[in-house]
């Protein structure tokens, strides 16, 4: 990318293919390129998945949460597998979930609303484009939308035909979540793969935005919110509600340039802010930021991620997280924003409905790492299980204001 193109901190010119000219990040490269445009034909003619008057609804309630009179709970899966999408085990995953936000509500008394990593959460960035075992290197895996879990040069092939799967997957998901609970159920995933975004984005007769109509709101992760990212160049067009995963190594001022760009006119409810410094980097570098941001003029509420700062390898090879790192990370958060007259208005989790091994420790039944390799299922980060996660809620609200 050349960078004349682009003016410090000011893209001009937006439209739904702007994305291309700046920089491609974590984006797969496809071999089958007239496959690839038939597909993103036919994504571009589907139907849509979620509807405006939904976002704008969850707009409403973002908005509500930066004022501190609601309390946002995001939470699901680290990555959708296609395997899952049957009506059985979304059913438990949405009444989980709800169970959750239930055991909160009346804990802090205060109107929690759920916002799902599920319905479209199948794509997953990597550290690294190549995974290698015995010597024999393939592409990483990135999730169902984009290759297969198999170690093998067919499965790790990125596959257009995976859009497509995802996108009907993604459909029936949210169509039953709505059969399940009669009522709305807000849905959300990274934003990830462009070309799938972009193509089920679509400017509205009603109110003449542009909406991605696969979820209600989405957000931009740690690896793609540089400002001169085709990620954070789409996001910037759009009108969904907007998360921006921050760690440990962001700038004050490159958060505010970034604020500016997508939210031009200040919008109440449009950005959520959610930290993920980790256990340890927490204390200075979260409370400095919060100051520095809440003095700055600008709308958006705060939301903590204390799953993905507190990841480790294990001596034996298992990626997992301590219980008591993302207890002690999220209750920190809190008293944190108390302490600053700040609210923190949500929590961002990966979780499942599963009794599965992949993090360590818990409040009633403990895990340690030789217990990792008894029911370890995450093709990617691990999960908190079910008791693991009741655990969670149950701690936030006994000590979070302690």
């Amino acid at each position: 990318m050349k960078s004349d193109k682009i003016k410090p901190y000011l893209f001009e010119n937006w439209h739904i293919k702007s994305w291309k000219d700046f920089d491609l990040l974590q984006q797969p490269n496809y071999l089958n390129s007239s496959l690839l445009l038939e597909t993103l034909s036919t994504l571009r003619c589907a139907n849509k998945i979620v509807t405006e008057n939904e976002i704008n609804q969850l707009k409403y309630f973002f908005s509500e949460a930066e004022k501190g009179n609601i309390f946002i709970l995001q939470a699901g899966d680290c990555a959708e597998t296609f395997e899952s999408c049957s009506f059985e085990d979304v059913k438990l995953r949405v009444e989980h979930i709800l169970s959750l936000a239930k055991k909160l509500e009346e804990a802090i008394e205060k109107k929690v609303i759920v916002v799902g990593r599920i319905a479209g959460q199948y794509a997953k960035p990597r550290s690294e484009p190549f995974e290698t075992l015995n010597h024999f290197s393939l592409p990483a895996f990135r999730g169902d939308i984009i290759n297969g879990i198999e170690f093998n040069e067919i499965q790790r092939q990125p596959d257009p035909l995976r859009l497509l799967k995802a996108y009907e997957n993604s459909k029936k998901t949210y169509d039953w979540i709505k059969e399940i609970t009669n009522h709305i159920f807000f849905i959300s995933h990274e934003a990830l793969l462009l070309d799938y975004e972009s193509n089920l984005t679509h400017k509205t007769t009603y109110s003449d935005q542009w909406i991605n109509f696969s979820a209600h709101t989405l957000w931009l992760g740690e690896r793609t919110r540089d400002l001169k990212s085709a990620h954070v160049e789409y996001l910037r067009g759009i009108s969904n509600p907007i998360g921006i995963k921050l760690g440990p190594n962001a700038n004050y001022h490159e958060i505010i340039s970034l604020l500016k760009l997508l939210n031009p006119q200040n919008i109440s409810g449009k950005i959520n802010l959610i930290t993920r410094f980790g256990n340890k980097n927490n204390n200075l570098n979260l409370e400095n930021m919060i100051h520095f941001l809440n003095h700055s003029g600008l709308c958006f509420s705060w939301s903590c991620d204390p799953m993905h700062g507190n990841s480790y390898k294990t001596n034996n090879g298992f990626k997992t997280r301590n219980f008591d790192d993302i207890i002690s990370e999220l209750i920190e958060t809190h008293k944190i924003h108390n302490k600053l007259g700040s609210f923190l208005s949500g929590i961002h989790l990966e979780l499942t409905y599963k009794n599965v091994t992949e993090c360590i420790g818990g409040y009633k039944n403990k895990l340690n790492e030789y217990n990792l390799s008894e029911n370890f299922q995450s093709f990617c980060d691990p999960r908190l299980n079910k008791q693991q996660s009741l655990d969670l809620i149950e701690l936030f609200s006994l000590k979070r204001n302690l």
